[in-house]
């Protein structure tokens, strides 16, 4: 039936550009794209078996050709308290978080601050060395100490972008630190580690990319072997599967195998909306 054919193609396209718009919008206003998301505001309730796969990767097409970008699914939060630790431990392995950013596909050479102005150029660099700071020190960093890496940068207090407490709680909500407290020796504690967003949108990539900018000419291939170190360190086990397969300049895996995988996942989410 050419006329069925036809409707059903003219439905994936509309589905398609929604995806790329709530990608694009997502992404504007740093928040995660969430599979539930996709299946409300782009699939709806009509969708037939097979279409989040197809308009997903159709989607991902349009925006790497298009715009210079790809969704990339988020790494699970890093497993802190002895409780999460156990239930990993009892799971039969890493699964899909069903959630994704937008990051840039662009070549090197096009990423540079006048090709890639957000206009908040002053936030990117605080989060990048925030969360540098953190990845460096393996991982997790206490708040005194964290505070003591801000005094230096004259930001213990207040930021060009906001209060330090304000700039802190933001990189928490959009994911690029987590906060964690800890009252179990009757005196509360505070760390912080890497949120997913700041282990894919920074990345190990990122923060040795920060390191060789710092010390500029003096940088040698002894201060890369060290600063590899740390971040082997700061590598929870959760996201091993991020770092298999993974270009460590850049933070990307892949498209093969992440194309695989997506497959897989897509099959499994089609049959889960159809039982829904």
């Amino acid at each position: 039936d050419l006329d069925g054919d036809a409707g059903v193609d003219a439905t994936q396209d509309q589905q398609v550009k929604k995806m790329v718009r709530l990608a694009l919008a997502c992404e504007y206003r740093r928040s995660e794209i969430r599979r539930g998301d996709i299946g409300e505001k782009v699939l709806g309730s009509t969708a037939q078996r097979g279409a989040f796969n197809k308009v997903f990767e159709r989607a991902q097409e349009q925006l790497q050709h298009v715009f210079g970008m790809e969704m990339v699914e988020l790494p699970a939060k890093e497993k802190v308290t002895i409780a999460q630790k156990r239930a990993a431990q009892k799971s039969s392995g890493p699964s899909s978080t069903k959630s994704w950013i937008v990051t840039s596909t662009l070549p090197p050479a096009f990423r540079t601050p006048d090709i890639l102005s957000t206009g908040d150029s002053g936030y990117v660099a605080l989060y990048t060395y925030i969360v540098s700071i953190i990845m460096l020190s393996g991982g997790k960093l206490p708040s005194s100490k964290l505070d003591r890496y801000l005094r230096r940068a004259n930001a213990d207090e207040s930021t060009p972008v906001a209060s330090t407490e304000k700039l802190l709680q933001r990189l928490c909500k959009e994911g690029y630190i987590v906060k964690i407290k800890d009252s179990s020796s009757g005196e509360e504690m505070i760390d912080y580690i890497i949120g997913p967003r700041g282990r894919v949108e920074v990345g190990e990539g990122g923060v040795a990319g920060l390191v060789k900018a710092v010390y500029g000419e003096a940088a040698n291939e002894e201060l890369s072997k060290r600063v590899q170190r740390s971040l082997a360190l700061s590598r929870p086990a959760e996201v091993e599967r991020m770092v298999n397969g993974v270009v460590v300049d850049g933070d990307k895996k892949k498209r093969g195998e992440r194309k695989g995988k997506r497959r897989e996942e897509g099959a499994e989410e089609d049959a889960e909306d159809e039982s829904d």
